[in-house]
């Protein structure tokens, strides 16, 4: 089976009713993979993602219709490493630990093997020198190698190290932020393209902020669908938002706009009379870990376009280290590398005022 171009997020349902409806339906538009994690939407053991996906799946009409994904993370989310907790799958660093979350969550789906299994969450070299090290991570999934097809990881890290994440030659598939206001790992995916390694887009909507303006909405889905190679991870949480998606899909043939030219209308709405930065990525990477232009696109939205939630997104992603712009020291570097010449660190000096002094 393969993955199709819009593929469901497992991490936004309100209740076990919505998300049975709502991946079921999804299933029917003809999206054929679903992305789970055992913390998504955590209530109890009983009631949980992956529990609600298990009762939309497993159904004569759906399960074979489908791929189903699971993952865990030695991580804490962060760029450290979690406190072992099976529940939520974060702290993984044994072999036992992985196939105790590996268990829980093919239980709770109620599979016998799973699709895809994927590193999640893991955004540095020493968090992959962990999961690789022996007796780790790696060595716990190897081990149940009759019981997962692919696996791949996901990573909110700058362009280099995803693509040292890769030429291990150990993973499959990456799933990395991206989307209409935040291009800043398109050189990873330029080499995914290279050489057919399948990318999943996370955060389409910039975690929901861009589906404040019409426009920017539709502009954010036909963006990705225009690209070669990547897949839409769109986190659902009604059927009317997959119907939105497959309208998308449907008349994206007709639409005649490239990735550039799309990029290009997005700059239109976002128009500064001052220098604004572009988020194109070339500043990375930052000393403090902060993603530059991903940070930035939140100002932009919300000091050129008016966008009151962008603030509001802004601070409610802080648990992101790359969105933590108060970390910047203004060592410049950034600057020195733009390849527009802005004055990047005047740039992060009004945006950290504007954005946080409301907080």
């Amino acid at each position: 089976m393969n993955m199709s171009k819009i593929i469901i997020g497992a991490m936004r349902f309100p209740n076990r009713a919505t998300a049975v409806a709502t991946v079921r339906r999804a299933i029917d538009c003809g999206f054929n993979y679903v992305d789970c994690s055992p913390c998504y939407c955590f209530q109890s053991e009983e009631e949980n993602s992956e529990s609600w996906v298990g009762e939309a799946v497993n159904h004569p009409h759906y399960r074979n219709r489908v791929m189903i994904s699971a993952k865990c993370t030695p991580g804490n989310g962060g760029l450290g490493f979690g406190e072992y907790n099976p529940a939520t799958g974060f702290g993984v660093r044994t072999a036992p630990h992985l196939r105790e979350v590996f268990d829980q969550s093919r239980k709770r789906i109620n599979v016998d093997r799973f699709d895809y299994y994927h590193l999640w969450t893991t955004h540095t070299l020493e968090q992959l020198a962990d999961a690789l090290k022996p007796g780790g991570w790696y060595e716990g999934l190897e081990g149940l190698r009759s019981s997962w097809d692919h696996h791949g990881f996901t990573t909110h890290a700058d362009s280099a190290t995803i693509i040292a994440f890769l030429k291990t030659g150990k993973f499959e598939t990456v799933t990395l932020p991206l989307n209409v206001i935040n291009t800043t790992r398109l050189e990873a995916v330029r080499y995914c393209q290279e050489h057919h390694i399948p990318v999943i887009a996370m955060n389409p909507f910039a975690g929901g902020l861009l589906t404040n303006h019409e426009r920017l909405k539709e502009l954010a889905l036909r963006y990705l669908m225009s690209l070669d190679g990547v897949h839409l991870l769109i986190g659902f949480a009604s059927e009317a938002e997959v119907e939105y998606a497959k309208w998308i899909e449907d008349s994206q043939p007709t639409m005649g706009m490239s990735p550039e030219a799309i990029l290009a209308e997005v700059a239109t709405l976002i128009d500064a009379k001052e220098p604004r930065c572009t988020a194109c990525g070339y500043c990375q990477p930052c000393p403090e870990n902060i993603n530059v232009g991903a940070s930035l696109s939140y100002y932009n939205l919300f000091q050129y376009m008016g966008l009151q939630h962008a603030r509001k997104a802004f601070i409610d992603k802080q648990w992101e280290d790359g969105l933590k712009l108060d970390k910047c020291k203004a060592c410049g570097l950034c600057e020195s590398r733009c390849p527009n010449g802005l004055p990047v660190v005047d740039i992060i000096a009004k945006a950290r005022k504007v954005m946080y002094d409301a907080k």
